[in-house]
């Protein structure tokens, strides 16, 4: 009896283990790459994850993690391009995102969530391909979100916290006279989370490098336009070996640009 309690014991350990790292994931909002103008501008982003359900048994337990049917940090970023001579470019972006907590309850949340991240990335771009601009760039971002409410219970008030850092490379190819663009990213990440429930009287902290994954690290594959001057959409799909597979909506307004500034 000893043994099948501390085998039944561990199976839990491991399948909460595995239910908090998916929940991490589903929060950690990896940016989408779409290529940098070449000039400076500032703007409004917002990149929003539709969310799959995930498994969220636990023992013989379903532990029901609040989800929502789509999700996203409203962002605002900036970005410059310097020209390197002929047809390269060097650019980059930074970005800074918030969720006020309650927001999540608009799209059917029942518990408090609130988000921060920030980044920068930076890309090296070439036209020497006729029509076509490739592009190589890499970039940061760190995501840090607090969920709290009555998730497992109506006893009290249970809490889920999670930093994430990712870093991440792209490569893109875009036609420069109609804007339409086509890439891929490959990214790592590191997060640590606790999971706190009143109920059972737990606490489980996490740290999730993917390594136990089946490749470790996330992939995105992407494809968007730029319609006129200062508008822009994708369309991607984020794939994180054994923790998620999701589509993603990216909509980015630069309403800033500086009197006299070249626009592609």
């Amino acid at each position: 009896m000893l043994v099948e309690g501390l085998a039944a014991a561990v199976l839990w350990m491991e399948q909460a283990q595995r239910l908090q790292e998916v929940s991490a994931t589903l929060l950690d909002t990896a940016p989408v790459a779409s290529p940098i103008a070449q000039n400076f501008q500032f703007g409004v982003r917002a990149d929003v994850s539709f969310i799959p359900t995930p498994n969220a048994k636990v023992g013989s337990k379903i532990e029901p993690m609040p989800s929502a049917p789509a999700q996203m940090i409203p962002a605002l970023y900036s970005a410059a391009s310097l020209s390197l001579g002929g047809n390269e470019a060097l650019s980059g972006e930074v970005w800074g995102g918030y969720l006020p907590e309650g927001s999540g309850k608009l799209v059917g949340l029942k518990a408090a969530l609130q988000q921060t991240q920030w980044g920068g990335r930076a890309e090296l771009s070439s036209t020497r391909l006729g029509s076509a601009r490739i592009i190589a760039g890499g970039g940061y971002a760190v995501t840090s979100s607090s969920l709290s409410g009555t998730i497992s219970s109506s006893q009290g008030t249970d809490t889920f916290t999670a930093r994430s850092v990712l870093t991440f490379v792209n490569l893109a190819v875009q036609h420069n006279q109609s804007g339409l663009w086509g890439g891929i990213m490959f990214g790592k990440k590191n997060t640590n989370s606790r999971l706190s429930i009143v109920e059972d009287n737990t606490d489980l902290q996490v740290s999730d490098n993917l390594s136990n994954a089946k490749q470790p690290h996330w992939t995105q594959v992407s494809l968007g336009v730029r319609l006129g001057k200062t508008v822009s959409i994708a369309l991607s799909e984020l794939m994180v070996p054994d923790r998620a597979d999701m589509p993603r909506l990216s909509l980015a307004w630069s309403f800033f640009t500086p009197s006299g500034a070249l626009r592609e």
